[in-house]
Order: C-alpha cells, then structure tokens, then sequence
C-alpha cells in the first residue's frame, strides 16, 4: 500500500509541476534578465584571471616559493586567448624584448578603449560581453526527480542575442577559445 500511495503522490507532484512551455520560457527569460539586467551581458567570452598591464609567462609544472603549481595546459590557453583578443581589437599586444635587443617569446598587454566597453568581470576573471539574450521557444524539456526528491528540469531552448553584436563577436578566430555559437541576424539558433 505504501509504494501505490508513494507512485501516486510522486506522479500527482509530477503533474502539478510540470510547467507548460510558456511558463517555462517566461522563467528563463526572468531568469536571463535578472542576470543581465544591464542587457549588454548575455554572451562572454572569457579572457581569464589577468589585470593590465599584463606581461605573458611561461609556466612550469614546478611548485612556486609558495608550494604551489601552475597548470601549463590553463596558461597556454590564456595566452592564446590575449593574443586572439589583440588581433581582434580588445587588447594591445607588445613583445617583450630582452636585455640583448631580442624578442624574448613573451607579450605585454593592455586593454583598449573598445575592450574598455565590453570588459566585464566575474569572480576574478575578466571577460569581454554583449547583448542579450532573449529566449525565443522551448525545444525540449526533460523532467526528472533528483537523488533529494526535487524535480528538475533540462531545458532545451531556442535564443538569439538582442541589440547589435559587435564585428569582433564574429570573427572565427573566437572558434579557437569559445563554445558559443551566435545567432546570425537575430535568427533563433539552440
């Protein structure tokens, strides 16, 4: 009797829960909004933990005078992400030159004024943003309880950016260090 009486409540919750996707679309859209309130952070690209001027290093697996180790995977990628936001405009980009006249392999850093106007910053890291995100339909919707009987939800939803997305926003250089893909002309891409 008891497990009848526990399916029943459990498909009873299940039914009172589910939401329809209007209602769905209005959440997240809320949600995106509370995030964004600004509307012009609703897609980053994330540049890492650096403040300018920022002069590039190389890093090696061994433990600093701290005791502690840099991973050399993480510092190459952020060197690659300040190159390729130089070349798109973001930053300033100088080789370091050495003591015998030579390039040393290293660059200094620092932002641009056009950087300056997407710059954002989350926890410690520096991100350059724009737009926002406006939830055009629901795709698919997954409902589910946790392991805490809490119900939960995977959306699948159609988006495209509101306002204008800056020229450097689409270079395909940002293939490189970005998994976002934009809408173009304000179609609604998943």
């Amino acid at each position: 009797m008891f497990k009848l009486n526990h399916r029943i409540w459990l498909l009873a919750i299940l039914l009172l829960t589910g939401c329809e996707d209007g209602k769905i679309k209005t959440m997240l859209q809320t949600g995106l909004d509370k995030l964004n309130p600004t509307g012009k952070v609703g897609i980053c690209f994330t540049v890492g933990e650096v403040s300018y001027p920022y002069t590039s290093k190389d890093v090696i697996e061994a433990p600093d005078k701290w005791g502690e180790t840099y991973p050399v995977a993480a510092n190459k990628k952020l060197n690659q992400r300040l190159s390729i936001f130089a070349q798109l405009g973001l930053l300033t980009e100088q080789p370091v030159i050495g003591e015998d006249g030579k390039s040393t392999g290293f660059y200094h850093y620092d932002i641009t004024d056009v950087g300056k106007g997407y710059r954002y910053y989350w926890n410690q890291s520096q991100l350059f943003c724009f737009g926002r995100v406006v939830v055009d339909s629901i795709k698919s919707k997954n409902e589910g309880l946790t392991s805490l009987n809490k119900i939960l939800v995977n959306v699948v939803y159609k988006r495209h950016v509101e306002g204008e997305i800056p020229v450097w926003a689409t270079s395909p250089l940002l293939n490189d260090v970005a998994s976002i893909q934009l809408s173009k002309n304000g179609e609604p891409i998943d």
